[in-house]
C-alpha cells in the first residue's frame, strides 16, 4: 500500500508542477486588443428582417370583423416588441401605422381521444393603420 501512496503523490506534485507552469505562461501573453463595437442603429436595436417578426396574419371571424374598423391581427414572434412590429408592418405592407396592441395567448391543456396534450400559445399584435389606407390580409394568407 504505501508503495502505491508514494506514486500516487508523485503523479499529483507533476500535475501541481504543470499547472503552476501553465499559469506563469499565461500571465506572460500578450494581451490582445477588444475589435470595435458594432454600431447599431440610433434607437439601440439591432436590425431584424420583417419576415422573422410577423409570422402570419391570424384568421378569425372576430379578425375579419375589425378589418373595416382598419384594424389587422398577425400572429409574431415571441421576443417582437411593438416598435419592431410596427417597423416590420409598414415596410411589408407599405402602410402607415397609427398604433400596436399585443396580447399573450398561452398554451391551453387539451383532450383528443382521451389523450392528453398542450396548444401551443403565441403572441398576437392588432395593428391599426391610419384612415384610408387597408391590407390585403386573404392575399398573403394564400
Amino acid at each position: 500500500m504505501s508503495i502505491l501512496n508514494k506514486i500516487i503523490k508523485k503523479d499529483e506534485e507533476e500535475v501541481k508542477a504543470s499547472v503552476g507552469k501553465e499559469r506563469g505562461k499565461s500571465a506572460e501573453r500578450k494581451k490582445t486588443p477588444k475589435p470595435a463595437a458594432v454600431k447599431r442603429e440610433k434607437s439601440g436595436v439591432v436590425p431584424v428582417h420583417f419576415f422573422e417578426i410577423i409570422e402570419r396574419p391570424y384568421i378569425s371571424e372576430k379578425a375579419f370583423s375589425s378589418n373595416e374598423l382598419g384594424q389587422y391581427v398577425f400572429v409574431v414572434s415571441a421576443s417582437s416588441n411593438k416598435s419592431e412590429i410596427k417597423k416590420a408592418v409598414e415596410k411589408f405592407y407599405k402602410v402607415s401605422v397609427v398604433s400596436v396592441n399585443i396580447t399573450k395567448a398561452h398554451s391551453k391543456p387539451k383532450r383528443y381521444k382521451g389523450i392528453e396534450n398542450t396548444r401551443s400559445g403565441f403572441k398576437k399584435a392588432v395593428v391599426t393603420l391610419k384612415k384610408g389606407s387597408s391590407i390585403d390580409v386573404m392575399e398573403g394568407a394564400k
